[in-house]
């Protein structure tokens, strides 16, 4: 019985941990791409309204499936002093450049950044330059994470080469021009954080001085 609970404690808090990473994801995807289409280089940005408190550990850019491939997109996030970001001020709060070496999740591949935490009721913008690359529109079966909303209509875009803060709104498309993308929460994209791995280490070690105590 107490080898049982034992086990049971190990493992159950490496599972602990593990969960943790596995309910992180995106701000938004879809099931497919709308559409394929390049036309210059563009800033394209997407702003939207935290519901709760949660972290930004990554930022991502469109990786187009009939491509596979991104191409150098700066992106960059920032928070916003107005309602949907419009005819405010934005800070910039965190930036990375994605390339091919990062892992695709989703749609988009996205790179580990510093974590930023993003506060309920406030108000956020990321942008991306596509550096020509192929982005995409209305895209079937567009979803957000909970703890964000994304108001229809709302996207924003700039001819130019330089990512920048955005504070207009186009509406031209349902769903955003992508681009660029945020990661919420623990990213599961990354390899496990070392503390995670200690844990599950331990968890083992403990399994094998059980073996051995069973087989004396």
């Amino acid at each position: 019985m107490l080898r049982t609970k034992v086990l049971g404690f190990f493992l159950g808090a490496s599972l602990l941990c593990a969960g943790g990473v596995a309910q992180a994801g995106e701000a938004w995807d879809f099931t497919t791409p709308g559409t394929s289409f390049s036309n210059g280089s563009w800033d394209f940005g997407a702003s939207f309204l935290v519901n709760t408190n949660v972290t930004a550990t990554g930022l991502g850019y469109y990786a187009d499936p009939t491509t596979g491939t991104v191409a150098s997109n700066p992106v960059a996030l920032y928070q916003c002093s107005n309602v949907n970001c419009v005819g405010g001020t934005g800070t910039l709060i965190a930036s990375a450049t994605v390339t091919n070496v990062y892992p695709e999740y989703g749609h988009f591949r996205f790179v580990t950044i510093t974590p930023v935490n993003l506060i309920a009721g406030d108000w956020y913008q990321v942008d991306g330059i596509s550096n020509v690359q192929n982005y995409t529109w209305n895209d079937p079966g567009f979803f957000t994470d909970p703890t964000i909303t994304y108001v229809p209509y709302s996207d924003t875009w700039l001819s130019t080469t330089t990512v920048q803060f955005l504070n207009y709104v186009q509406g031209d498309v349902s769903d955003g021009y992508w681009g660029p993308d945020v990661f919420l929460g623990p990213p599961s994209f990354a390899t496990p954080e070392p503390g995670t791995l200690a844990l599950l280490g331990t968890a083992l070690v403990g399994l094998g001085i059980l073996r051995r105590r069973s087989a004396r």
